[in-house]
């Protein structure tokens, strides 16, 4: 210890004459490798600081900046009780806010509310209003604006696309901030209800209904959501081109990092991809695979989510007999090379699936069926057990007359028997061919699909008409109708409550959705019970026994689930989409985004 102390006492930092004569002394060869020591020992340190440096330095954002998003389509609604098109229910989850806020992994947040109680029975809820909740003029929002809304939805005069969904639920004022709702049953999706934005009565009370679809206000909006209209430019029709909204510092779950957000209208897609190519936008959303391949080239980030759409060939055994057979069935399912169609008709932007329920509800629990050889051979082997012969013409079928070769034994006159091959016509019934018509809409993805499905199906010796297609308003009326041996087309489980309407068997016939005219007691109980089952768990252990069912009859050929695309600049940051019900939930989290950033270590970012 004592010469540690010494030698602390006796160190001291060399004065400037004695270093310069030390280096001095240094020969020519010394000097040298002194200096090639100290530049690799300073390269070292800079190294290591800034390895440092970068672990400890973190990204956060910082209020400011702005984006520019095209739509298509223009907002003329934008009102939560009336929205239809895609554009105004864009803007309406911008402007307003609801009790709840459904979040992109499916859950759902406290908005206006302060919190919410569901009775045990799941048939009464109970939301508290947050007391710093106000509109963007200030009002605060109460109990009173809540009941309002659901009231317009409710009136038949103002017929709101969103009445059905409020059939049978009363509503109650506790007081000024405390609300109650009350269902004749339960009701697994009412959560989804609760994000319905509500409107300030304060603005709305002396609208007449009649007057309420055309009202200013459905335009020059007011709503307690995180952005606020600040102006609205029209076109020479006087119909609003492009809306100029500004962050509401009051917005309830924290005032937005970007502070501008420019929404403009374009009339299609060709004239959207032209304006964020050419700078005019920065981001757009649903755009298609093959657009999206063309922007991810050109610098943009494309983002991606799960969706609630899911197509598939949906049988109809009343019009062609062939799918009451399992084995042709099950062949087809293991035949049919979805990734195919997937890579090809959507660039790789989709999801192969094998059951009926959307990865937005339920993770798919069955491994999709992989096409490969294997797979292929059972499937023909599948065919040939049930009696689909392959005939010369390259197709399989069943009955008809055939020729057998058959042995006749005669005796010579010697005695001795001798056996002859003849070849004889055995009648087997009416011939049938194994073969069905694809019904589908006039649209390329569904084009290209059902004749990928042609394609890989005649191979495995089935006749496929692809020529029935139908514009979409024909082709509503030839699903109402149930005018179909097979109907390639999507259906979209917007909520959990959907599965009842398009699998039970009671949903048959129009204006029923099961378009498969699926018939099976065993999934009609599943999906009855799966109804009144409030716990999420309980639902999803019913949701795999419906599955399985499923996979045991498979009424449609399930094929794949397409992803939402978002394009946006690279500036842009923290877009979490992970899944989409509708395209406006891409704004969800909006008001987490952030186009400005800086490091700062961690010690200083809030904890």
């Amino acid at each position: 210890m004592h010469k540690f102390l010494s030698f602390i006492k006796e160190f001291r930092i060399p004065k400037k004459q004695e270093l310069t004569a030390s280096l001095e002394s240094f020969s020519k060869k010394e000097f040298y490798i002194f200096i090639a020591v100290a530049l690799v020992a300073f390269v070292g340190m800079v190294v290591i600081l800034n390895q440092l440096n970068n672990k400890f330095l973190v990204d956060v954002p910082i209020k400011g900046g702005s984006i520019t998003e095209g739509v298509i389509g223009m907002a003329t609604l934008v009102n939560p009780v009336t929205a239809i098109s895609d554009a105004d229910k864009d803007l309406v989850s911008l402007v307003y806010s609801g009790l709840v806020r459904r979040m992109p992994d499916g859950s759902f947040i406290p908005d206006l509310a302060e919190s919410y109680t569901i009775s045990p029975d799941g048939l009464t809820y109970t939301f508290i209003i947050k007391n710093k909740a106000t509109f963007h003029d200030g009002v605060a929002v109460t109990a009173d604006d809540v009941i309002f809304t659901i009231n317009k939805i409710k009136n038949q005069l103002i017929k709101s696309p969103r009445r059905i969904g409020w059939e049978g639920i009363n509503v109650e004022k506790v007081d000024d901030k405390t609300i109650t709702f009350k269902l004749k049953q339960p009701y697994i999706s009412f959560l989804d209800n609760m994000t319905l934005g509500i409107l300030p009565e304060h603005i709305w009370q002396n609208v007449l209904d009649s007057n309420f679809n055309i009202s200013p206000f459905n335009i020059k909006a007011i709503g307690s959501g995180p952005y606020k209209i600040k102006s609205v430019l029209k076109n020479k029709d006087g119909l609003p081109q492009e809306y100029n909204l500004k962050s509401f510092s009051n917005f309830t779950l924290g005032t937005p990092h970007i502070d501008n957000l420019k929404i403009i209208s374009y009339p299609n897609e060709k004239d959207l991809m032209n304006a964020i190519l050419n700078d005019s936008i920065n981001q757009a959303g649903g755009i298609s695979p093959k657009n999206a391949e063309e922007l991810q080239k050109d610098s943009h980030t494309i983002n991606t989510a799960s969706t609630s759409r899911i197509f598939g060939l949906f049988y109809n055994s009343s019009k062609n007999k062939i799918f009451m057979d399992a084995g042709v069935v099950k062949a087809f399912n293991l035949a049919l090379n979805r990734q195919e169609i997937v890579d090809k008709v959507l660039y790789g932007y989709g999801t192969v699936i094998g059951s009926p329920i959307p990865e937005t509800i339920i993770p798919n629990t069955k491994e999709a069926i992989v096409n490969n050889e294997d797979n292929f051979k059972k499937a023909s082997d599948l065919l040939d057990k049930s009696g689909w012969t392959m005939r010369d013409d390259g197709i399989r079928a069943k009955g008809g007359t055939t020729t057998v070769n058959k042995t006749v034994v005669t005796k010579a006159k010697n005695g001795v028997k001798k056996s002859t091959i003849v070849p004889t016509k055995v009648n087997n019934g009416p011939l049938v061919q194994l073969g069905f018509a694809i019904t589908t809409g006039d649209t390329p993805e569904l084009r290209a699909s059902t004749e990928i499905i042609k394609t890989q199906l005649e191979r495995l010796g089935v006749k496929v008409n692809t020529q029935k297609v139908y514009e979409m308003g024909p082709l509503n009326q030839v699903i109402r109708d149930r005018d179909y041996e097979a109907l390639f087309f999507g259906q979209i489980i917007n909520h959990e409550s959907d599965l009842y309407s398009f699998w039970h068997s009671s949903q048959k016939k129009d204006p029923g959705l099961n378009i498969s005219m699926y018939s099976n007691a065993k999934v009609d109980k599943i999906l009855e019970d799966a109804q009144k089952t409030i716990s999420l768990d309980g639902r999803l252990v019913k949701y795999k026994d419906f599955i399985n069912e499923f996979n045991k009859d498979l009424p449609a050929l399930l094929i794949y689930s397409p992803k939402y695309l978002y394009a946006t600049s690279t500036e842009l940051n923290n877009i979490n989409l992970n899944s989409l019900i509708n395209p406006s939930d891409r704004f969800a989290s909006i008001y987490t985004w952030y186009a400005n950033k800086d490091h700062v270590w961690k010690i200083f970012t809030k904890q």
